[in-house]
């Protein structure tokens, strides 16, 4: 009995590593797809979108920046908070970028005017914003909601937030808000 209970928590730690390795992974990706989309917002220049979307999508970097902070410091919420922001926030960005132009919310790019690009970008965005969502889905599957905190070493906010990924998150969306609002008045 006793070795299948060590058997079995091994089996749980090496489905939780799994889990969070991916889950990293995906954060990875996700910071450099959202500093390449902000970052063409701001070549494109703050005032190229409405006031509504430039607010919106600087609210969206509060929850993008949350998400890869989570992730990094191997938060129990972590993978719930990856579901969660990542499917969010791909609807969102889908909303605004890939439906047809309309007076509220908008800056579609599917009118054929906008550079390959912005295209790229906000695709590239999407795209990683849903693998988060799917990275986040596959480390409950692993870990399960309930087991995500037992045994689980979270990491200091201070290492957190200087691990490369997350400053590179921070910092980058800090330049790049700055720039863009910049051009905006």
């Amino acid at each position: 009995m006793v070795q299948a209970l060590s058997t079995r928590a091994m089996t749980d730690a090496v489905s939780r590593r799994t889990g969070d390795r991916w889950l990293r992974i995906a954060a990875i990706v996700f910071t450099v797809a959202v500093l390449a989309h902000n970052g063409d917002h701001w070549r494109r220049g703050g005032d190229s979108v409405t006031a509504q979307v430039f607010w919106v999508g600087s609210a969206a970097i509060v929850v993008e920046v949350a998400v890869v902070l989570l992730v990094f410091l191997r938060h129990p919420s972590a993978p719930i908070a990856a579901v969660a922001a990542g499917f969010g926030l791909a609807a969102g960005y889908i909303l605004v970028h890939f439906t047809p132009n309309r007076g509220w919310l908008s800056d579609s790019l599917t009118s054929g005017d906008a550079s390959w690009v912005t295209v790229l970008a906000a695709l590239f965005e999407t795209v990683a914003a849903l693998g988060l969502g799917i990275a986040g889905l596959q480390s409950l599957r692993e870990t399960g909601i309930a087991s995500a905190a037992p045994g689980h070493a979270p990491v200091s906010l201070t290492r957190s937030v200087t691990h490369p990924v997350v400053a590179a998150m921070i910092i980058g969306n800090i330049v790049i808000f700055a720039g863009s609002a910049a051009t905006r008045w």
